[in-house]
């Protein structure tokens, strides 16, 4: 097993621990939607996060040929863990009968989870500029600029419509991502 496949074994495993989650609290709310009030950020956020998940697996293999050391693996492990951080704070954990509003969970949750989110695309978009694989300003850092803009923007307010735009945004974010990481010319 060479240093490459070790370093994304654990990544692997947090991405899938992460989506697991994700997996487990989507399968929860559906299995009591009679109880639950959906909110599209919600559903938006989820969405943005498992793509990004996918994403940022994905291209780890821009990274097969680096001279790894500790460092730059515990750099690499920062997005990935603080993305598994954020979907669990998108978890509602109810273990009543009442209903589970995702609405006021969204709202309870908003500061933590976008201010981890926006510290998880910080680190998306340093780690190829860093190791030297990207250059540190290209059509991939525009997208992640209105990433990070808009989930840092979600900080500022608890207006509903304003939520759905920048959730929205941020999963347009993440598509052009793939545009531009995955079909390029």
């Amino acid at each position: 097993m060479s240093l490459f496949e070790f370093i994304v074994g654990m990544v692997s495993i947090i991405v899938a621990l992460a989506i697991a989650q994700m997996f487990l609290g989507v399968s929860e709310l559906l299995q009591n939607r009679s109880r639950v009030r959906f909110f599209v950020p919600h559903a938006l956020w989820l969405t943005n996060l498992f793509l990004l998940m996918l994403l940022h697996w994905w291209s780890l293999w821009t990274f097969k040929d680096l001279d790894w050391n500790f460092g730059m693996f515990f750099f690499t492990l920062a997005g990935p863990s603080l993305m598994f951080f954020a979907v669990t704070l998108m978890n509602p954990r109810r273990h009543t009968e009442e209903a589970i509003d995702l609405k006021e969970h969204y709202l309870n949750v908003r500061p933590l989870f976008l201010t981890i989110v926006t510290a998880t695309y910080i680190f998306y978009s340093l780690d190829g500029p860093i190791f030297g694989t990207e250059p540190p300003f290209n059509g991939i850092r525009a997208a992640q600029g209105v990433m990070i803009s808009g989930a840092a923007l979600g900080l500022l307010t608890e207006n509903a419509r304003i939520h759905t735009a920048l959730s929205l945004a941020n999963l347009s974010g993440a598509a052009a991502l793939v545009l531009f990481r995955f079909f390029p010319g």
